[in-house]
């Protein structure tokens, strides 16, 4: 089967949906629905997350150059529908859901979200149609249970939102393989 170029990127999937929040200069959250985000390196810790300049979310980052990358559960996944398919310009989305402002950062964070990883942004790369944000992880934390001892999401207790591509997403059955 021939692949569209332009949805090649798809044969990467599934990946990780993540939900980015951030704040204006002036005090305003936003949230959006992210699944191209990875990290870079691991000293210093740093991640590259691909953000549309069409988006509200790609605004406050630049204005601020900080944002929070909050992990959802499958539970959050009518949130994260809602986050992804809905303007910030057109709505207050942050408004349906509980948030707190970051413990590092002044982005919210959704309170609901199993983790989080406030940063700062060091480096923006035009990549295309997209941003590349590259930011520091400078505070990283989740809810007890969620990661095991060995720092790997204990996916009998957390089951991960998982993007398919366009609105599909699936999640695990739980569960770790180990080789």
């Amino acid at each position: 089967m021939d692949i569209p170029l332009n949805k090649a990127y798809r044969l990467l999937h599934p990946k990780l949906t993540v939900v980015i929040t951030s704040r204006h200069e002036y005090g305003r959250g936003n949230s959006m629905t992210a699944a191209w985000i990875t990290p870079v390196s691991s000293s210093p810790p740093l991640i590259a997350v691909a953000i549309s300049p069409e988006r509200l979310t790609y605004e406050y980052i630049r204005s601020t150059k900080e944002f929070v990358v909050n992990i959802p559960s499958v539970e959050m996944l009518k949130d994260v529908r809602y986050f992804g398919s809905v303007s910030g310009r057109e709505e207050n989305k942050l408004s349906k859901v509980k948030v707190k402002e970051g413990r590092t950062v002044k982005a919210p964070i959704l309170v609901d979200a199993s983790a989080w990883m406030e940063c700062k942004v060091i480096n923006e790369v035009k990549a295309g149609d997209h941003i590349l944000f590259i930011a520091e992880v400078i505070d990283a934390y989740a809810r007890e249970g969620v990661i095991s001892e060995d720092i790997t999401y204990d996916l009998d207790r957390f089951k991960p939102i998982l993007h398919l591509g366009g609105d599909s997403y699936t999640t695990t059955i739980g569960g770790k393989v180990t080789f």
